[in-house]
């Protein structure tokens, strides 16, 4: 029974520090925000962000990782048996959902000063998960259109968001599929 409580204390300290790091780099670089300034915001002391962070880049690499670690669970999840590109909708529409449901730190990460790393990561979770519905017959062409087809992916994800994900998921899976 303690043990729910603190895993839940856990979590709430965990989503306040997150929350003002969102509200800091929205307004700021990464390099120029302090921990002191994290944790005044936050409404949390020092001490407790250092029981689970290094530093405001380790906070940022492990908040990256649990988006990508969640990402690779759905593509699992959704995409295990699909053989077809209308197989893969209820993937494609998850992907945008969860950037709808993450669209603060989506956008800081995506967005015009986001971080190239987390771009970088992205597109290679996205390439080791993308299922080889193209044409395989063809090592060059297969080398040069997957890289083609996640860049063109993750284009569309930043221009919806910076459009403020003016369409629903659904209409955008489909425009995915459509292409």
């Amino acid at each position: 029974m303690e043990e729910k409580k603190i895993d839940r204390r856990v979590r709430r300290t965990k989503r306040l520090l997150l929350n003002a790091l969102i509200q800091l780099m929205s307004g700021k670089k990464i390099n120029k925000i302090t921990v002191k300034e994290l944790t005044d915001l936050a409404d949390v002391n020092r001490a407790t962000f250092y029981l689970y962070y290094r530093d405001i880049y380790d906070m940022v690499d492990q908040v990256e990782t649990e988006m990508l670690s969640e990402f690779t669970v759905a593509y699992k999840k959704y995409s295990s048996s699909a053989s077809t590109y209308e197989e893969m909708m209820p993937f494609i529409t998850y992907v945008f959902e969860f950037v709808k449901n993450n669209s603060e730190m989506c956008k800081i990460l995506l967005g015009p000063d986001g971080n190239y790393s987390f771009i970088q990561k992205f597109r290679e979770a996205i390439n080791n998960s993308q299922p080889l519905l193209l044409d395989t017959s063809s090592k060059i062409k297969l080398n040069y259109y997957k890289p083609f087809i996640i860049s063109g992916c993750i284009g569309v994800i930043q221009k919806w968001l910076e459009n403020g994900m003016d369409s629903s998921p659904d209409e955008m899976a489909k425009l995915i599929i459509d292409f």
